[in-house]
């Protein structure tokens, strides 16, 4: 039975296009001479139901080539007679206004010699013409579908771009009679195409090309084709994707020819089970068939299309006709015994497809000579695999399959959104080398290149719909996607993807889109989606009931999606879902369409986010947001650097900053160090320890097909970082999903054994390295022969106590003498002076043989340079009482001086700032150097806590008895609930304070809240009156936030507030009025300040710890090389650390940085040893070196946190508000001759869940009571100790010697 005429309306279709091709809802117009002056809003760019005129109907991606045999050779297209080229240079005219555009440029006369040029490919912005947007969640014009009203300065910018090319119609094309089409592979946002003036049509969509046919109006000679592109227009509105707003034409445009009977469509299906089903179309061209008439079909492996012998099968396609211009053709081959797709091993298959010239030929006239056999063959490549739903598990072949994604847009930081196919093909090399196996295109499809880089060398793919209305919102009675009037945008889109990427056999799943909200439209997607191909899943992040999303819960899912795909989902919930579902076969499985926000110095956690993965079965991977950095290249003052949002335009053009830099790799693909993190989290071989002291251990295949016959596994043992035995094991045959056992041979006790004498004494950590590699280059060069897929490393025992060689230490064992004066204290012991600062008890000066190694003082350090991730959960607010901790320290009493055996230390108590909190240090000074030793201790419990500028506090109003508030996304102040949440945090800014100085009665202060919150940011404003009049409401609208509006005055009078105090807020204008809570919750400005309603509590939840727990120094021109024993050799953090292994280390000081787009913390290095930072005379430094060495560390930890960079430390750090930065972009800090160096004993980890709002996970915070004890030495070294021959071995002795670790 046919469907009724009220499901294929469901389907978005008329019973007449939904039997043959999918339904484009267009107005269509016969073709029109010239160009009618029309008001632009009359026109069908602003109606959202007009996506399309004239567009020829979408179809698979293929060329037809007009012998079989440059179908075969897969021939550049240059190669055939039927395809003309039109890159390149196109005449240009850009405007500022929407539809302005010069009179008649369409007519083949017009004078075009008045115009610029323009690239094609490119975009407008990069090329000269108006200047690059970027805005994440907002539109850059004002929310009002379909209308566009610009936000900047100028409501009117809408930029328009004329286009005209010429060229001379191929004379065989036109004798032959051959239909020619114009292919426009894709343009922003929407064009009008015209022919010698006549008008071809109007397209929409800017991520799919548009084909106009130009056989009626194509003619001998000269023919002119013109464009006119508008930047944007109601489609606009569906494009609001988290990226640059580029325009113009982006993807590659040229002329084919087609004889007039010719292949329509063709439609492949090769399933695991070996069977090829091929449907194709044929355009007659209103001729009649000849009785017989059938298209010839070869398959053959790939790379052997031209091997008769190699042909897997050979069948015919017989043609049915259909109507006068239709014939169809539907087959079924048994392929036999092939080898299926996975990316793993991606094996394919060419599919050659040809239309006999006999088979075309039909009616009163034979066609013209073909020079062959056929009119036109086809290549089409296939991959024989089924993707499938079983019992809560996404099955390919028959097995649960686990993918390890990436979300990548189509960028290039020179070309924008033109992408050559050389830059896809390195982003796929780079994946495959990082061991991911799947992609999404998000968020629109890709450029038909990269799904056949992704066929060929294997990468899943999610093929997603260039749908995202992310501005609009999400609600039911907002969202675009549930509005009848975008219905056929909606579809078209969707149909329009699946039309031209059927064939492709790695995508594996179809998304309607991103977070354009849900609904109507949506549904009639899925349900068309479904219908149409149901040989693969179909999934949607916002199908659910919920408008919006939650980190923590899981939502309720909607019926339009067939797996549960959340973005952006803790941990917590991953186990929580587990828990609820692993044993379930109704549940949806769940894999994180976006997870792991790797904006700037990210994605800690990815650990534990694969450990859940590896666990449980119903949870099968995610995909990273995102692949790659937008940044722009730009140079500026001589610095060349990666520019974001907010670089561009006039004042007051929309941005969001730096919000478009989320990548693993920065612009130019050099990898971000989270890149390296990913790859081990994800590597597809993991090791379990079975017995290390025999070298047992346990492999696991992870892969999901294949076995580990194509890797080499190789072993070291490193004594001290350095390798001293190691070895191949015997090839392994471990299956896909099993596990094997392996030995290693480890050599006898002791180790010491291995090493040379000068060396044996002092080393005490042996390590074990497995690493599996890759015994030849992977098929096509996925991988090169060598390439490491994984690695794991584990601590060994020690040996037996060895008796510590003692290490040559220069210097004399003379007592040291001192100075204590009344500003300083100087202790010399030999060659070395050291001073510490009475004032600050701080050591402020080392000298060696007299030349000064301090450019400034050791100092305590509490702060870390602000991550992307730390601005989004308002850490710098929260934790802003620590910014200046470190810097304001001061002792309880002058330092004492205390001599000992050959050395004097120094110590003093430290108070912390006004936080309460300890830190006792003491320096002591030998020949052999300084030790400098520290104990934290954290608040003191005792007494209410203080309340300190930037803190979070909460107000709970005496009278009402409920906190004060603001609701997400409103501005109203009110008093709803007494619980403490988040959202009610109040922060208390006084006016002229550092953060974390004591707030006083009759402090000036704002109080803020955050009021809106989106992924690119918290918006946070200060409250204030409405009007100057008394009972006005209170309003968080206040800018800037931190403006003082309120004097804060204490109940119980003079001195400083704290946790419980009764406070009254008095409006600071002098009006007279103070804050109050009414009985209905609502919050006024009242006349008066003695009532009830104007008391609250001023409660203080928590007060934070400390971001870092450590010192922080500068030493003086000259040191330019760095060596260390601990993890490297990139740099690692307490949630992101898994990635580095255990060694010996050496590079340049300045390549220990790492310059993130925007500059924030970076460079740290996990568990160090010890920290050779080296000298030459000839660069000027004071001595050959100076050994940083850890003494001792906190418990749990081998070693302490250290870094070494050539640029200022504050530059890398911004303040309250990012966009005030002083230094915006990595590339633009200034490398100078000091070196600044931390040690730490604690830094906080580093998040990765979001960048909005999310903190690191509390195991990897540093609490507000936790203490620390810790030591380090700073020793300098002499030039026979410092020189790059000196062993590893040598040093760690030195080290040891001191009593390092």
């Amino acid at each position: 039975a046919l469907p009724s005429r009220a499901m294929w309306k469901l389907f978005g279709c008329t019973k007449k296009d939904a039997a043959s091709e999918p339904a484009e809802i267009v107005v269509v117009n016969s073709p029109k001479k010239g160009r009618e002056v029309q008001d632009i809003k009359e026109t069908e760019w602003f109606d959202p139901r007009t996506v399309g005129v004239g567009r020829e109907p979408a179809r698979a991606t293929f060329f037809a080539y007009e012998t079989a045999e440059l179908a075969k050779s897969g021939a550049e297209l240059s190669r055939s007679s039927r395809f003309l080229a039109l890159n390149g240079t196109w005449k240009f005219a850009w405007s500022d206004r929407a539809g302005k555009v010069p009179q008649g440029f369409e007519l083949p006369g017009f004078k075009d010699s008045a115009w610029g040029d323009m690239p094609v490919p490119a975009n407008w912005e990069l090329n000269g013409h108006g200047y690059p947007i970027y805005a994440n969640v907002n539109y850059c014009f004002e929310t009002n579908p379909p209308w566009v009203k610009y936000s900047g300065t100028d409501p009117e910018y809408n930029p328009t771009g004329a286009y005209r090319r010429a060229f001379d119609a191929p004379a065989q094309w036109l004798e032959r009679g051959y239909e020619v089409f114009l292919h426009i592979g894709a343009v922003c946002c929407g064009c009008q195409v015209w022919l010698n003036g006549v008008e071809l049509g109007f397209s929409t969509d800017s991520k799919l090309e548009a084909v106009f046919k130009l056989t009626p109006h194509l003619q001998k000679g000269r023919n002119v084709i013109a464009l006119e592109v508008l930047c944007w227009n109601a489609g606009s509105y569906l494009e609001d994707q988290d990226m640059w707003w580029f325009a113009g034409i982006t993807r590659d445009v040229y002329l084919y020819a087609r004889p007039t009977q010719h292949i329509q469509d063709v439609e492949v299906h090769a399933g695991a089970d070996g069977k090829l089903r091929l449907q194709a179309e044929l355009n007659t061209g209103g001729a009649a068939l000849p009785a017989g008439g059938a298209l010839q079909c070869e398959l053959f492996p790939r790379g052997s299309e031209g091997d008769a012998a190699a042909r897997v099968c050979s069948f015919a396609a017989p043609l049915v006709s259909r109507t006068a211009d239709v014939a169809v053709s539907s087959v079924t081959c048994e392929a036999g015994d092939v080898k299926l797709w996975s990316a793993e091993e991606p094996h394919l298959y060419t599919l050659i497809v040809a239309l006999p010239s006999a088979a075309a030929r039909g009616g009163a006239q034979p066609p013209p000579q073909e020079g062959g056999a056929v009119a036109e063959a086809l290549r089409i490549t296939v991959g024989f695999r089924t993707v499938e739903m079983v019992q809560s598990r996404v099955l390919l072949n028959g097995k649960p399959l686990t993918v390890r994604g990436v979300n990548r847009h189509e960028h290039d930081p020179k070309t924008g959104h033109v992408v050559s196919r050389e830059a896809m093909l390195q982003d796929v090399k780079l994946m495959k080398a990082y061991n991911f196996n799947a992609v999404r295109c998000s968020h629109y499809p890709n450029d038909p290149h990269w799904y056949d880089l992704c066929n060929e060398y294997g990468l899943y793919v999610i093929d997603e719909a260039n749908i995202e209305s992310h501005g609009v919102g999400f609600k039911w009675d907002a969202t675009l996607g549930n509005k009848e009037e975008w219905g056929a945008a909606h579809m078209a889109r969707v149909q329009r993807m699946l039309e031209r990427d059927k064939n492709h056999p790695c995508i594996l799943f179809w998304s309607l889109g991103n977070e354009a909200g849900n609904g109507v439209n949506h549904y009639h997607d899925f349900m068309w989606l479904k219908h149409r191909d149901p040989t693969r899943l179909v999934q949607y992040e916002n199908a659910r009931l919920d408008s919006g999303w939650s980190t923590e819960d899981i939502e309720k899912i909607d019926t339009n999606t067939e797996m549960y795909v959340p973005m952006y989902p803790s941990q917590a919930k991953l186990q929580q879902y587990a828990d609820l579902y692993e044993s379930s076969t109704k549940a949806l499985p769940l894999i994180m369409v976006e997870y792991s926000h790797s904006m700037g110095n990210s994605c800690g956690g990815t650990k534990e986010y694969w450990d859940l993965i590896n666990k449980y079965g119903v949870l099968q991977g995610g995909y990273i947001w995102d692949w790659v950095d937008q940044g722009i290249a730009t140079e500026s003052n001589g610095k060349a650097y990666w520019a974001y949002g907010g670089d561009f335009g006039p004042t007051g053009t929309p941005s969001d900053y730096n919000f478009c830099c989320n990548g693993l790799v920065q612009p130019d693909r050099a990898p971000n160090p989270a890149l390296f993190e990913a790859k081990k989290c994800m590597q597809p071989i993991t090791w379990e320890a079975v017995d290390l002291s025999q070298g047992r251990l346990r492999v696991v295949n992870r892969y999901n097909f294949r076995t580990l016959e194509h890797l080499d596994v190789v072993w070291s043992l490193t004594a001290d970082g350095v390798e001293v035995k190691g070895g191949c094991l015997p090839a392994l045959q471990t299956k896909a999903g099993e596990a094997e056992d392996v030995t290693v041979p480890l050599p006898s006790r002791p180790f010491t054994a291995l090493l040379p004498a000068s060396g044996a004494g002092g080393c005490r950590e042996f390590h074990l390295l497995v690493s599996a590699k890759w015994r030849a280059a992977a098929p096509v060069g996925a991988v090169e022969a060598g390439h490491e897929e994984a690695w794991e490393q584990w601590a060994l025992a020690p040996d037996s106590e060895v008796a510590a060689v003692p290490a040559q230490v220069p210097g004399s064992t003379q007592q040291p003498s001192v100075d204590e004066g009344a500003s300083v204290i100087t202790v010399s012991a030999g060659d070395l002076v050291a001073t510490v600062d009475v004032a600050s008890a701080l050591l402020t000066s080392l000298k060696v043989s007299g030349k000064e190694l301090f450019a400034s003082a050791l100092q305590p350090s509490f702060w870390r340079p602000t991550t992307d991730n730390d601005y989004g959960a308002k850490l710098q607010i929260k934790q802003g009482v620590w910014r200046e901790a470190g810097r304001s320290t001061s002792p309880a009493a002058a330092p004492s001086v205390v001599p000992g055996e050959g050395c004097v230390t120094v110590s003093a108590d430290l108070t912390v700032g006004s936080l309460g909190s300890q830190l006792g240090v003491s320096y002591t000074i030998s020949s052999e150097g300084v030790r400098v030793a520290a104990k934290y201790s954290p608040l003191s419990a005792e007494g209410a806590t203080p309340a300190l500028s930037g803190n979070p506090a909460f107000l709970l109003s005496r009278a009402v008895d409920k906190n004060l508030d603001v609701e997400v996304g409103q501005e109203k102040v009110q008093a709803r609930y007494k619980d403490q949440g988040s959202w009610q945090s109040i922060t208390v800014t006084a006016d002229g304070m550092l953060p974390g100085q004591p707030i006083s009665s009759g402090s000036l202060v704002s109080l803020a809240a955050t009021t809106a919150e989106t992924e690119a940011e918290l918006v946070v404003k200060g409250f204030i009156p409405t009007d100057d009049t008394a009972g006005s409401p209170v309003m968080a609208a206040g800018l800037p936030a931190e403006k003082p509006v309120w004097k804060v005055r204490r109940v119980a009078g003079e001195g400083e507030v704290r946790a419980g105090d009764e406070v009254i807020f008095e409006a600071a204008d002098g009006s007279g009025r103070s804050l109050a809570a009414l009985a209905d919750g609502s919050v006024v400005a009242v006349q008066g300040s003695e009532t009830a309603n104007s008391i609250f509590e001023f409660q203080i939840n928590d007060v934070p710890g400390p971001q870092r727990v450590g010192f922080r120094g500068s030493l003086a021109a000259g040191f330019t090389d760095v060596e260390w024993f601990g993890r490297g050799p990139h740099e690692s953090y307490i949630d992101r650390y898994v990635s580095t292994r255990v060694g010996h280390f050496q590079g340049t000081i300045l390549d220990q940085t790492h310059k993130y787009i925007r500059p924030q913390e970076n460079g740290n290095k996990l568990e160090t040893r010890w920290m050779a930072l080296r000298g030459s005379p000839s660069s000027g430094a004071p001595c050959a070196g100076l050994l940083v060495a850890t003494a001792s560390s906190p418990e749990g930890s081998a070693g302490l946190g250290m870094q070494c960079h050539r640029y200022a430390l504050d530059d890398f750090d911004g303040p309250e508000v990012i966009e005030q930065q002083r230094v915006r972009h990595g590339g633009e800090l200034e490398a100078r001759p000091e070196t600044d160096f931390c040690v730490d004993a604690a830094q906080m980890g580093l998040g990765g869940i979001n960048s909005w709002g999310a903190e690191p996970l509390k195991e990897h915070m540093i609490a507000a009571d936790q203490a620390f004890e810790w030591s380090f030495w700073l020793r300098p070294m002499a030039t026979e100790e410092a020189g790059p021959g000196q062993s590893s071995h040598a040093i760690s002795a030195v080290a040891r010697s001191l009593g390092g670790a």
